[in-house]
């Protein structure tokens, strides 16, 4: 968990650098092409304590074609996770028992009530038909669960 929590502040990080750098406009081409929305497989939001320009919030998504991708605070590729951890990832998500997970909730007192910050997971299930929403403050996560160990692999695995 703790090296999930350090490539969260990692982009959090590299947002805050270069948050004043303009996103690029779209192609020309673009417009005329429907596009489909995949949600992705999992978003990582980390948000509470003080930033520059208020509480920090840093969202990134890691996507089923291996895309890390970060949302907030500004959009920027991160990197890409091999296939294999992202298909590890997928069956961890789809063999999940989210109410045994949720089961056990958070009891102490949450980081944000002192300048901490709080992570909340939002796995796609269902093939993107529903969401899975788990957030720090609301529920126990058990860092060693293999879902929490397949994130933090996959994170720490993009190039």
């Amino acid at each position: 968990m703790p090296r999930l929590l350090a490539a969260i502040a990692l982009a959090a990080a590299v947002a805050a650098c270069g948050s004043a750098v303009a996103p690029a406009a779209p192609s020309p081409t673009s417009a005329a092409q429907p596009s489909v929305t995949v949600p992705p497989l999992v978003t990582i939001e980390a948000r509470g304590g003080l930033c520059f320009e208020g509480e920090c919030r840093s969202v990134v998504s890691i996507e089923g074609d291996g895309r890390l991708h970060q949302i907030a605070p500004r959009n920027a590729e991160l990197g890409r996770v091999p296939p294999a951890l992202v298909a590890a990832l997928r069956a961890e998500i789809e063999a999940a028992n989210f109410p045994l997970i949720e089961s056990r909730p958070f009891t102490g007192q949450c980081p944000t009530a002192y300048d901490g910050q709080e992570t909340i997971y939002t796995f796609s299930v269902a093939g993107g038909a529903a969401f899975e929403r788990i957030a720090t403050c609301e529920v126990a996560i058990d860092a060693n669960h293999p879902l929490f160990r397949a994130v933090e692999r996959t994170l720490a695995a993009a190039r």
